[in-house]
């Protein structure tokens, strides 16, 4: 009895918690930028709402001037308590885990080129036949210095970068700030 129990309540955690496997996107971004690329990729799934929140940590973002770079870098670091560039997007499933929309919240560049320095911070809720998928997986580029995401390259591909394997870390973009900031 006490192993049929077992057995039951084992079928039901991985029928309630594996229900599909989530893919995590590929990134793409200019090979330019290639020193300030991911540091860390921070992941939480609502299992309510079958939402991926996807926080990815860049290792720096550098403004297209080096003078005004150097002051955008203090500033951040007193503002934010962070050299690290942080941004969040969330990816929407359905119950068979296929990807039903990408949610870019603040975080979208349109149609911005990579040296762009004003209103770069859009938003979008973009469906899966305007995603590329690599691998089943949903490619996401970095279009712009500031790490605004996109759909489609704002950059020369002939320059690109290609992140499919990355440092994932379970935890939510609070997360991400208490580990990067001093300021939590």
């Amino acid at each position: 009895m006490r192993r049929s129990l077992t057995v039951c309540f084992l079928a039901l955690a991985i029928g309630l918690f594996a229900r599909f496997e989530i893919p995590l996107p590929v990134f793409s971004m200019p090979q330019s930028d290639s020193k300030n690329g991911i540091a860390e990729v921070f992941t939480d799934f609502s299992e309510e709402d079958l939402t991926l929140q996807v926080t990815v940590v860049f290792i720096d973002e550098d403004y297209p001037c080096l003078i005004i770079d150097f002051l955008y870098d203090v500033y951040r670091y007193f503002r934010y308590g962070r050299i690290e560039d942080i941004e969040t997007f969330y990816i929407m499933f359905d119950s068979d885990g296929k990807i039903t929309a990408i949610d870019f919240p603040g975080v979208f560049a349109s149609d911005h080129a990579f040296d762009d320095t004003k209103n770069l911070h859009g938003s979008a809720v973009l469906m899966p036949n305007l995603i590329t998928f690599v691998d089943e997986r949903p490619l996401i580029f970095v279009n712009t210095w500031n790490h605004m995401f996109g759909v489609i390259p704002s950059f020369d591909r002939t320059n690109e970068m290609m992140l499919s394997n990355y440092l994932v870390t379970e935890g939510t973009r609070w997360d991400a700030e208490h580990e990067y900031s001093w300021h939590y």
